[in-house]
């Protein structure tokens, strides 16, 4: 009876955005990269046919159909790893051979970098709903705000790149006589490493062969399946009745790890060298700097 009446309920029609899959020789490539990591698709017809027994519509089973998902993603902050590397990339003198302190100018500066992001989908589960899906988490650390991207399609590590170029403008410091300063450039660069949360809500209809013109949510077919697969009943709030396949759906979550690497800041250093045997540090300024992106490159790392 209770079947009956979620069918009744499910008849509404709505019209949603259809959900594209991505290649098939993309899916086939990746499900036997390794036996570990499951396709969602796989679960829920798996949690679907274990609705068995004698009374079970589990043996009536004909197909699914996902028509709505949310990818989301949150920090884990306890998982954040900071590290900060100190580079000396450039240094000059100036020299006042004069009996007079004068005022003496370095040149401009400018440093190429890179820096790079990876994460890793490490959830045990790829989504094959939409090619290249991806989840973008905030990522909140001690020192840094910043996002992350996963590409929820693969397990595979994904990369990306982006050089970028820094321009340090000249510098004045006041130099006495017979005096020689160092100008060291420091640059400062972070690298921080975490995990995240990554949720995947699903909304769909379940077919079968005796009621070929009525569908289940997949939050209802959840109720009755005896092995859940790790999913959860999630049930968003619009406009529809509570069992409707738009609003009654199913959420699988995992965690997904990254690290990222970037250019913080400029530091000037100016040190009194005149013995070179004993330098003295004479004055550190942080330098305003303008950076400015020379190329991006994505890949995957298998």
């Amino acid at each position: 009876m209770k079947k009956w009446m979620c069918l009744l309920l499910a008849s509404a029609v709505c019209v949603v955005p259809s959900v594209v899959a991505p290649p098939a020789n993309v899916m086939a490539a990746e499900q036997s990269k390794s036996g570990a990591v499951q396709d969602i698709d796989e679960r829920i017809v798996k949690m679907i046919k274990s609705d068995d027994g004698q009374l079970g519509w589990g043996q009536y089973y004909t197909d699914h159909k996902i028509d709505d998902f949310v990818l989301r993603g949150s920090n884990i902050q306890s998982s954040n790893i900071e590290n900060t590397e100190i580079l000396t990339v450039h240094d000059s003198l100036l020299t006042n051979n004069l009996p007079s302190t004068q005022t003496m100018t370095s040149a401009a500066y400018e440093h190429a970098f890179t820096e790079t992001t990876s994460t890793t989908n490490t959830t045990g589960w790829t989504f094959g709903y939409a090619y290249n899906a991806s989840a973008t988490v905030w990522v909140v650390s001690a020192s840094h705000n910043f996002s992350v991207d996963y590409n929820m399609s693969t397990a595979n590590t994904t990369e990306k790149s982006v050089q970028r170029t820094l321009i340090a403008p000249p510098q004045n410091v006041v130099v006495p006589p017979y005096k020689t300063y160092k100008v060291n450039y420091v640059f400062e660069k972070m690298t921080i490493s975490g995990k995240n949360n990554i949720e995947a809500d699903l909304f769909g209809r379940v077919f079968y062969r005796n009621v070929p013109d009525l569908s289940y949510s997949l939050g209802q077919t959840w109720a009755w399946a005896k092995d859940k697969q790790g999913f959860e009943r999630v049930n968003r709030e619009l406009n529809y009745p509570y069992d409707h396949w738009l609003r009654n759906g199913i959420r699988t979550q995992g965690v997904g790890e990254f690290k990222t690497e970037f250019g913080t800041r400029l530091t000037v250093v100016f040190e009194d060298v005149t013995d070179p045997r004993n330098p003295v540090v004479v004055e550190k300024r942080e330098v305003p700097v303008k950076f400015k992106t020379i190329s991006e490159n994505v890949r995957e790392v298998k």
